[in-house]
Formats: structure tokens, C-alpha cells, sequence
């Protein structure tokens, strides 16, 4: 029986090991939005893939539906600047917890986008990703200080009810 092998760009958001050697990521795909994907033998010291699937890297994916979960079959990941790995890290993590099940969302993707860029750009970042998932009103945000982004971001975090 052949299987559709399915090519698209991810960020990964965490993982757990999975029996003897092999581990469970939630990525947040391009074209399928958060998928729990399990990748066989990528503890063993020989897998190929190992080095290729770090929490919080941006890597191009081939992937594999399976009955009960996607099964990862391949992995280059992607080079992102220096510096910037704390934030990375936080927004990320934020993306995880607010994100629920497999649905594709341009704009959240692309809001990430902003981790790629230069660091310090949390706030950049933490904005897009709120207003993507519809917890912030980006406009409200134009000609205010740091201070008041900030306030407001803090705000949008608190009616999330995390």
C-alpha cells in the first residue's frame, strides 16, 4: 500500500520521548496547522534525522499520515539568525498552549515569521500571534509607546485564560 508523503515547513514546539527510541513533536505546520507527529528510532545515536529536530527550529518536513498520527520520514531544518533563542523559545511555547487541533492558519504562520527575523522582536512577534488568533486588535497598537504595547499584550495574554 503506498502512502502520500506530505512536504511542508513547521516550527517545533515540543517533544517527548516515545517508547525505547523514538519521540512525539507537536509542530505547527504551514499547511496543516498543529500536528502530533511521531518520528521512529530518532534517539538511536545513528538516526539521521536526530539532529534535525531541536525544540523551537524551523525545518521542512516530509510527512506521512498514519491512522492515529502523522509519522515524520524526513527533516532538514532551516538555518535562523543568532540571538533571539529566549524569545523564540516563549513565543513558541505560547503558540502551543493556545493553538488546539489540526487547522490551517496563514496568518498565525506568518506572524511566526517574525521569529526568523532579527532579535528582539518579541513584542513584534507576541502581538502578531495574538492578533492572529484573534486575542488583539494590531491597529489599536499603532503609535503607542513600548509601555502601553506592552500593557496590552499583557491584557490580551489575561483574557486567554491560561
Amino acid at each position: 500500500m503506498s502512502y502520500a508523503v506530505y512536504t511542508t515547513r513547521g516550527w517545533i514546539l515540543a517533544s517527548s520521548p516515545s517508547g525505547e527510541a523514538s519521540k512525539s513533536y507537536s509542530i505547527y505546520t504551514e499547511d496543516f496547522g498543529l500536528v502530533t507527529a511521531r518520528a521512529q528510532g530518532v534517539r538511536k545515536l545513528d538516526s539521521k534525522l536526530r539532529y534535525n529536530l531541536d525544540d523551537f527550529s524551523f525545518v521542512t518536513l516530509s510527512l506521512v499520515r498514519g491512522r492515529e498520527f502523522w509519522r515524520l520520514t524526513g527533516a532538514q531544518r532551516e538555518e535562523l539568525p543568532k540571538g533571539g533563542e529566549a524569545a523564540r523559545a516563549r513565543v513558541l511555547s505560547l503558540v502551543k498552549r493556545l493553538v488546539q487541533g489540526e487547522e490551517r492558519n496563514d496568518s498565525l504562520f506568518s506572524s511566526l515569521g517574525v521569529l526568523l527575523g532579527e532579535n528582539g522582536e518579541e513584542l513584534g512577534a507576541l502581538s502578531a500571534v495574538l492578533s492572529a488568533l484573534g486575542y488583539l486588535d494590531l491597529s489599536s497598537l499603532q503609535g503607542k509607546s513600548e509601555r502601553e504595547r506592552i500593557m496590552a499584550i499583557n491584557k490580551a495574554l489575561k483574557e486567554t485564560q491560561l
